[in-house]
């Protein structure tokens, strides 16, 4: 850069004008390549659990890879539907299309109260409402689901660009092409997506006039607009500034520069993990919680069809007496085989060979493999119509398991889906001058309050706790107590925030003294009014009065 000003929001580097530019890329692509062998034995597992879970997606690394043999081997398809079924639940409990699944909150450290308070909450209603617009007009639903497929096998990565016409677009990467860098503290600080693209697409994918595209390159483009080119898309955050910086070249000449670099102030990036293992920057999933369980399921399922072969069609044993060619004999019922001879002493020249062992026990491992696979791919599905009567204990207890073995998934989910992508929306709606305040979401200041169907769960809880302790005092102390103990006044309105009630549904504080005031006003005049005598006699003002 002309300068050694710290780069502002949003601002594009030109390699051209910075003259230790290659250098830098150089570093970039040295950590690319470390980040890159660290997660190659996470890349072995992914490929297990594509060949048997995900048989669709090519190995890890490979974008033309044929798939027709890897669906031929999988005979089972358990563990391929629980894959599928988990990144429809995610869609539906953590980021749900189409519904709001957050809400900005004033933190625990904003001292404001009365009506100061409530209109800063109907600001950040408003920039809720802005966010889950440019949410639904980019379709990050449709990005979402394909995260949580590749999540389902424990991390999953959306990159969201900025976009000239929706703001910004989100693109749903395969984790097999992604490598991700830790830092001493155990954070994501560097995230590499290397991949090759046709090279006519290359000139397309960033804004052109903040590209810096080399001779070489432009060459290619120009001739050869369908040659494969290898790009890194390399983000990495800067400890000193508490930006990130994102740069797109080419790994086989860094010497050439960034074709694209920009520096902004929130990851441009989302790499959730279910679970992670401490010390691991992928994260782990119940795809491979179950691998070894599917694996045994689907030889057994292989096994199992080939007995069931063997009892349909036999084995068979024929003398070679040069009569009988089984090469041209039909197995089909009603044919007709010529042989030499059918019995006598030296034997049939046909004879059916008896295959020891019943494999019909195999049905009952089959369905104790399906269960086991279930419960560890958090497919605790209801039994069918059809099965064996369950109990409503059971189902409940099923349903509680669910709900606790996703407890600690959750937390993270929340940490590194939602307040990321909340945060990132608003960087670029306040850079683009869409909204007028730009908010940090440090959950002390400002915090994001998740309402999905998830965390309604819970906040149900809380209020059937609050509606419990109402009921305790009214039946014991009456409503005098009631009334002395609990802030009635309060507690609606708290119910109505747990529940996801808008605040412009909820009356501020100078909205009820106006409501009180009107309401003691009716009361005195009423207190006013000359009261009739018993009988319907007029008052006896009123009978001087006709005298």
């Amino acid at each position: 850069m002309a300068s050694k000003a710290k780069p502002g929001r949003g601002q594009t580097v030109n390699p051209s004008q910075e003259p230790a530019n290659d250098n830098r890329i150089k570093k970039v692509q040295a950590n690319c390549e470390r980040a890159y062998t660290r997660c190659q034995p996470h890349k072995g597992l992914l490929d297990q659990l594509y060949e048997y879970v995900i048989p669709y997606r090519a190995p890890a690394g490979t974008q033309t890879a044929s798939t027709d043999d890897r669906v031929d081997r999988i005979f089972d398809g358990t563990a391929t539907k629980a894959a599928f079924r988990f990144a429809g639940r995610m869609s539906q409990d953590v980021t749900p299309a189409f519904q709001r699944f957050f809400e900005l909150k004033i933190g625990p450290y904003l001292n404001v109260q009365g009506d100061a308070k409530k209109q800063l909450e109907e600001e950040l209603g408003t920039i809720t409402s802005k966010v889950m617009a440019v949410l639904e007009a980019a379709q990050f639903s449709v990005a979402a689901n394909e995260m949580y497929l590749d999540l389902f096998g424990g991390t999953g990565a959306m990159l969201m660009p900025e976009d000239d016409r929706d703001v910004l677009r989100f693109v749903s990467v395969p984790i097999g092409e992604l490598a991700l860098r830790e830092d001493g503290l155990g954070r994501v600080n560097g995230i590499y997506w290397r991949k090759e693209f046709e090279a006519g697409d290359v000139a397309t994918m960033w804004p052109e006039a903040k590209m810096t595209i080399s001779d070489s390159l432009a060459k290619i483009i120009k001739e050869e607009p369908s040659q494969l080119v290898t790009i890194v898309q390399a983000t990495e955050y800067d400890a000193t500034s508490g930006q990130w910086h994102f740069d797109a070249y080419r790994p086989d000449n860094c010497e050439e520069g960034p074709i694209y670099s920009t520096t902004e102030n929130t990851c441009p990036w989302l790499t959730p993990r279910f679970w992670k293992v401490p010390g691991e920057a992928m994260g782990r999933g119940p795809g491979l919680t179950g691998l070894p369980t599917a694996k045994t399921l689907n030889k057994v399922t292989e096994l199992t069809i080939k007995a069931a072969a063997f009892a349909i069609l036999g084995l068979w044993t024929y003398k070679n007496d040069r009569v009988f060619n089984p090469k041209t004999a039909r197995m089909k019922p009603g044919a007709f085989w010529a042989v030499g001879s059918t019995g006598g002493n030296m034997g049939a020249s046909v004879q059916r060979l008896d295959v020891p062992g019943r494999f019909d026990i195999s049905n009952l491992i089959l369905q104790d493999l399906r269960e086991a696979l279930k419960q560890a791919m958090l497919d605790d599905t209801l039994p069918p119509d059809s099965g064996a009567v369950r109990s409503a204990t059971e189902i409940v207890e099923r349903m509680k398991r669910l709900s606790a073995d996703l407890s600690g998934a959750y937390a993270r989910m929340v940490l590194e889906i939602v307040r990321p992508l909340i945060q990132r929306v608003i960087d670029v709606l306040f850079r683009r001058n869409l909204i007028d305040t730009s908010l940090k979401i440090d959950q002390l200041l400002t915090r994001v309050e998740v309402i999905s169907p998830i965390a309604k769960l819970q906040q149900a809880q809380d209020v059937s706790g609050i509606v419990d302790w109402l009921q305790i005092i009214l039946s014991i102390g009456g409503p005098q107590i009631m009334m002395l103990t609990a802030k009635v006044e309060e507690i609606f309105a708290e119910i109505g925030r747990k529940l996801g009630v808008s605040e412009t549904m909820i009356r501020s504080d100078t909205e009820k003294k106006e409501i009180q005031k009107v309401v003691a006003a009716l009361i005195a005049a009423e207190q006013m009014r000359p009261q009739a005598p018993p009988g319907g006699a007029p008052p006896p003002g009123e009978l001087r009065a006709a005298a």
